[in-house]
């Protein structure tokens, strides 16, 4: 039987002063949460960059690294100093072509590997002439699985969030914890639509969600850039665990209990009886 996980999110501000004030911020926070007994930390999506999405990638790319490249290496160094596992958000290179959005996994032990890329990447703004599609490759449309301490949990990648059918796949390839890295303007979402969404997922599939957010307005880029989620966790049942206020430099902490997990699909109505696919079979045409 597995034990419980203490996860760590942490809040990080604008990128304005390049990474070194963020990976600054990221190492004073994971000091803390290793001895308040963490054995997980989640920093945001592109946790170190600018959000430049909205920029020509050729005039403004996104500063993207190899998995083996100083970003990493700086990952891996900090989970073996502090002993604890850190899921951190940053743009990877696969090759030639455009880089992933993903979240990354660092260990104690120094691997270091990518357990999610952003399948869905948002459409340019309004008014704007450039998106995420333009920055980044999408990630496989899959939603795998990993393990720290025994727990077995899934990433998202910021605007993965939105789509039912990720949260339905991380569910059903045995995820008790969904950590979701989120960065970037969400200026056209009613307000309260973040937390919405991550209470209904966490509810509906007997879950824990633990969200860990940019804060704070970019000027880095030459425009303003607006970081709208927020550094929140909720329970399977949909209740908030911890939350942070807005442009709040600081962490929360929480317990992952598989058992609890368990118990809640067991009492919960919809998670316990949903019964369509987590692929719905195809369709022959007409």
């Amino acid at each position: 039987m597995s034990s419980p996980l203490v996860v760590g999110a942490v809040s990080i501000g604008p990128a304005d002063n390049g990474p070194a004030p963020c990976r600054a911020a990221a190492e004073r926070a994971l000091e803390r949460l290793a001895a308040a007994g963490a054995g997980l930390a989640v920093l945001p999506e592109l946790f170190d960059a600018p959000y430049a999405a909205a920029l020509d990638p050729a005039a403004r790319p996104i500063p993207a690294e190899p998995l083996d490249g100083p970003r990493a290496r700086w990952a891996a160094a900090l989970s073996a100093r502090t002993g604890v596992a850190i899921v951190y958000g940053a743009a990877v290179e696969i090759g030639a072509g455009l880089p992933l959005n993903a979240a990354v996994l660092a260990r104690p032990d120094g691997g270091v590997d990518v357990v999610a890329a952003k399948i869905h990447l948002p459409p340019a703004g309004a008014g704007e002439d450039f998106g995420e599609a333009d920055h980044f490759a999408p990630g496989p449309a899959e939603v795998g699985t990993f393990e720290v301490g025994g727990v077995r949990l899934a990433a998202l990648v910021c605007y993965d969030r939105r789509f039912p059918e990720c949260w339905r796949h991380a569910a059903v390839a045995g995820a008790d914890c969904v950590v979701v890295p989120v960065a970037g303007p969400a200026a056209a979402d009613p307000p309260a639509l973040f937390r919405a969404e991550l209470t209904t997922h966490a509810r509906a599939n007997g879950l824990y969600a633990v969200a860990a957010a940019r804060f704070g307005t970019e000027t880095a880029t030459g425009r303003p850039v607006r970081h709208d989620g927020e550094t929140v966790a909720f329970d399977p049942d949909g209740r908030t665990l911890a939350a942070l206020p807005p442009d709040v430099a600081a962490e929360i902490l929480v317990t992952v209990d598989p058992t609890v997990c368990r118990a809640a699909r067991d009492a919960n109505a919809t998670a316990a009886r949903l019964r369509l696919p987590a692929q719905p079979p195809s369709r022959r045409p007409t």
